[in-house]
């Protein structure tokens, strides 16, 4: 059986995909209730996955708010691209804060609460002290450059 498992791939796909197609009442109603039996087996995996993507939570974290506020540009809304950016910026910050035994964070050089837009152009990595230092101060010049450059993305 293995063995022709293996040689035939594609079509156990198939099948697989099929079934689950017909019986997706099915499932769903299972997988709820092995959720609910095991309710501490999903909370660790979750907790597991969590602090092995720290990096995808906090993008999401980040992301979530920018959203709240309305502040992703409507052409990067839905972008792959610009959100495989964001995520390598907040991988990045971990790996710097890995290798120095600072902690950085992901700042927003135009923030988010004086109406900044949240996408790739906007992120700079810098220690914490410097980010919590700054608060929500932001250089004019640097405000008009951050538009310019979003027009320009456009």
């Amino acid at each position: 059986k293995k063995a022709w498992r293996e040689a035939n791939k594609e079509k156990v796909a198939a099948n697989v995909s099929a079934y689950k197609e017909a019986n997706k009442d099915r499932i769903k109603v299972t997988m709820k209730a092995w959720r609910e039996a095991n309710k501490e087996k999903v909370a660790a995996n979750k907790k597991a996955w969590a602090v092995a993507n720290a990096d995808k939570v906090t993008a999401d974290v980040s992301r979530r708010r920018a959203r709240k506020l309305k502040l992703i540009p409507k052409h990067l809304k839905n972008c792959p691209l610009e959100k495989q950016r964001v995520l390598d910026i907040f991988k990045l910050r971990s790996l710097i804060s890995k290798a120095t035994g600072i902690e950085h964070h992901v700042d927003h050089m135009w923030p988010l609460s004086d109406g900044g837009p949240h996408w790739s152009g906007n992120l700079q990595i810098i220690t914490a002290y410097e980010n919590i230092s700054k608060h929500a101060s932001v250089d004019l010049e640097l405000k008009h450059n951050i538009q310019q450059s979003l027009k320009e993305t456009m």
